[in-house]
């Protein structure tokens, strides 16, 4: 394998433009720019980063990139222009943390060039920041004229910065930065911090605890620690501890970006919505763990002798740094999140963060939902990182040794026929859930629900690849025709993209997971032929995600899973192609075997239902037999309740997706829950009056995922459901 560019190199290589001009994000490199947008933390981070103590010259180009931000109407610094340097109006605001930083930016800039005036200038304008920040209480927004609060808010971040820039630039610092220590202390709460007070000045409970909050802060006592500020040191040891006692990443590895008011990582729509603008599901964000590497080591390096706990965060945060740097073309992917199957159970990894706010950096919409694709390289991540790692190459692990190939399993993959039999007619009211189904019809697709403009955490109709899969799958179990077939492909195979992979909509980013949901879904089609399908370029795409460990992630170079590994080893075998490096492929897949038989999602993850089937079927798909069958059949069957569902893990949640697979596994595995009966109940009361289904008796309909579990696992409970369907169509 060739080796990738180093970071430091990527980001000169890739991320800096004509004119060392910094676009937001990145795709894989500067062949597939995202965002080519450019905001001022951006350009201030990178002349703070980039420069070592003799490159004037690039000093000197940052330097006139970030003088492009300059207004020439009102002090300070526009926060966002497009690519051509034209500025965004709703650049034309003043965040302190984004002028502090680039006052801090230019006081550099004035020390690498030996410029007086340069670094006098930056003097003047952080004065402008900080004075602004004391006359307005702290505030999260001002105007361009700086007179004006658009919001109120105090958050941890901006106070922090302005800390460190005034650290940095030091000059007449001294006096706000006494001020600014007792304002810090408002935020402390028990061993942690919030994240955010009120306009009022309290605590802002609802917005909780954040893991980059906490480590901003932590590097900002770091800073007061060296200006003889008492207990300083304690603050942010405190503070980065507490990230690590309660923001670990459950069955994975690194940190959570958030825990509520009492410390746990949960989903929540409340604060979503009515709080401050975000996701109500967490995430585990890189440029947060280049934050920790930074401030874990800096604070250790406050006290004598070694801090373990400090050490252990620290390299943690580091194997995650490591762990998302692209292998093959280099760079640090954004991140990792999951969805939860309770608001305190991550279950099922996802490569995308769903339902940020409008306009967020990276963003895509999906009709009423927009996402970011956890594959981008977003250019403060980039720099971030390089702070913390270095300028170095990390080397990816290798696959684990195949000591044995599992017995081979003839698999014949015929979709030709889907069920035995119609499903039994006294559990679901199936005439219902088709007029539901139907409904989900939009253009030359299918939405994940009926409805045109939901409120809530609805998804609309808009049609995505995940649902047109899901639609058809479940009109072809129900023996009903797909309406417009031809109409269908058309829509499928226009979310190709040049690379040869699939997107959500057309125009969006290629994944492994939607470039399975449309493949599938032409396949059993009958439209495997069709003209508008790039066969070669989509086989291409998908070898290309396969990673040195052997497993496949979301994108090429992104992090391998069980989850991807299933999908993208469907997809190939669905084109009658096969994984380059197959025996790299099985080996990382049996690693994630445990003892008690069932399968994490990575090696050395714990067992959950969710990897146990993705393990499973793409073993059974490549036409080998699961070893060890018997115990996994034991472990997935002791997961069921007496209500008829099935934890999705030991100790874990009852789970309306966890139990379809479970039931999957069991079913490609020749095997039925202890009690079909109960479960068959179990799922039909979760019918929602409207015809479609729930995850929970008695709520609104959910999406069309809902749907294809209760009938496609109606089907397996009854043994009515072609096997190799079961196996391919998930």
């Amino acid at each position: 394998m060739t080796s990738p560019p180093s970071l430091r190199s990527f980001v000169l290589e890739h991320l800096l433009g004509d004119g060392a001009r910094v676009p937001a994000v990145l795709g894989r490199d500067s062949t597939d720019v995202i965002t080519p947008d450019r905001t001022l933390r951006d350009a201030a981070l990178a002349l703070l980063v980039l420069p070592g103590p003799d490159d004037r010259d690039l000093a000197a180009r940052l330097l006139a990139a970030l003088r492009e931000f300059t207004d020439p109407d009102r002090p300070g610094f526009r926060e966002l222009l497009d690519v051509t340097g034209a500025p965004h109006p709703v650049g034309d605001v003043r965040t302190p943390s984004a002028q502090a930083l680039a006052a801090w930016a230019l006081h550099r800039a004035g020390t690498l060039l030996d410029d007086p005036a340069l670094t006098a200038e930056a003097r003047e304008h952080l004065r402008r920041v900080t004075g602004a920040a004391l006359t307005h209480g702290w505030p999260a927004r001002l105007d361009r004229s700086w007179s004006t609060v658009l919001d109120g808010a105090s958050p941890l971040e901006e106070a922090a910065v302005l800390v460190l820039a005034a650290d940095a630039v030091a000059g007449d610092g001294s006096a706000f930065l006494e001020e600014a220590a007792g304002h810090l202390e408002r935020y402390v709460h028990g061993d942690g911090v919030w994240a955010c007070l009120t306009p009022r000045g309290e605590p802002d409970a609802l917005h909780g605890h954040r893991t980059r909050a906490s480590a901003l802060a932590a590097l900002a006592w770091s800073a007061l620690h060296g200006r003889g500020h008492a207990d300083a040191a304690g603050r942010a040891r405190r503070a980065l501890l507490h990230v690590h006692a309660h923001h670990g990443h459950t069955g994975a590895r690194g940190y959570w970006d958030r825990s509520d008011a009492g410390s746990v990582v949960r989903v929540d729509p409340v604060a979503a919505l009515h709080g401050r603008p975000d996701s109500p599901f967490p995430a585990k964000l890189v440029a947060d763990h280049a934050l920790l590497v930074v401030a874990a080591r800096r604070v250790a390096a406050l006290e004598d002798g070694a801090d373990r706990e400090l050490e252990a965060l620290a390299q943690e945060a580091t194997a995650e740094l490591e762990r998302y740097t692209d292998p093959f073309a280099g760079g640090v992917f954004h991140g990792q999140g999951s969805w939860f199957s309770t608001p305190v159970d991550p279950t099922v990894p996802l490569a995308r963060h769903v339902m940020v706010p409008p306009r967020s950096t990276g963003s895509f919409a999906v009709g009423n939902t927009t996402y970011v694709p956890f594959h981008g390289k977003h250019a403060q991540t980039q720099l971030l990182a390089l702070a913390a790692l270095g300028d170095r190459v990390p080397a990816p692990s290798g696959a684990p040794a195949l000591a044995e190939r599992p017995e081979p399993e003839p698999f014949d993959n015929d979709l030709g026929h889907v069920t035995t039999a119609p499903l039994s007619e006294d559990r679901v009211d199936v005439a219902r859930y088709l007029t539901w189904l139907r409904s989900t019809a939009s253009g030359l697709g299918y939405g994940l629900t009926p409805y045109r403009s939901p409120l809530g955490l609805r998804s609309d109709r808009t049609a995505q690849t995940f649902s047109v899969l899901h639609v058809v799958s479940d009109l072809m179990a129900l023996g009903e025709p797909v309406p417009d077939v031809p109409g269908v492909l058309t829509g499928v195979f226009a979310t190709q993209n040049a690379d040869g992979g699939f997107g959500e909509q057309p125009s969006l980013p290629s994944e492994t997971f939607t470039t399975y949901c449309a493949v599938l879904t032409a396949v059993v089609l009958g439209g495997g032929d069709h003209p508008g399908f790039d066969r070669e370029g989509c086989v291409a795409f998908l070898r290309s995600c396969q990673r040195p460990e052997g497993g496949f992630g979301n994108a090429p170079g992104f992090p391998c899973d069980a989850w991807h590994s299933h999908l993208a080893t469907l997809t190939l075998v669905a084109l009658g192609a096969r994984p380059e490096r197959e025996d790299d492929l099985v080996a990382y897949l049996l690693d994630c075997q445990n003892p008690d038989g069932g399968y994490g999602n990575q090696p050395g993850s714990p067992s959950d239902a969710f990897a146990t089937f993705r393990v499973t079927g793409a073993l059974i798909a490549l036409g080998l037999r699961p070893p060890h069958a018997e115990k996994t059949v034991a472990w997935l069957r002791a997961l069921q309740t007496d209500a008829g569902g099935f934890r999705y893990r030991d100790g874990g949640a009852e789970s309306f997706v966890g139990s379809y697979h479970a039931i999957a596994t069991l079913y490609v595995l020749g095997a039925l829950p202890a009690d079909t009966e109960a479960c068959k109940q179990w799922i039909a009361v979760r019918q929602s009056a409207d015809g479609g289904f729930s995850r929970a008796p008695g709520g609104p309909s959910e999406t069309t995922d809902e749907g294809f579990i209760a009938v496609q696992a109606l089907h397996m409970l009854e043994g009515k459901l072609n096997r190799s369907w079961a196996v391919m169509m998930t």
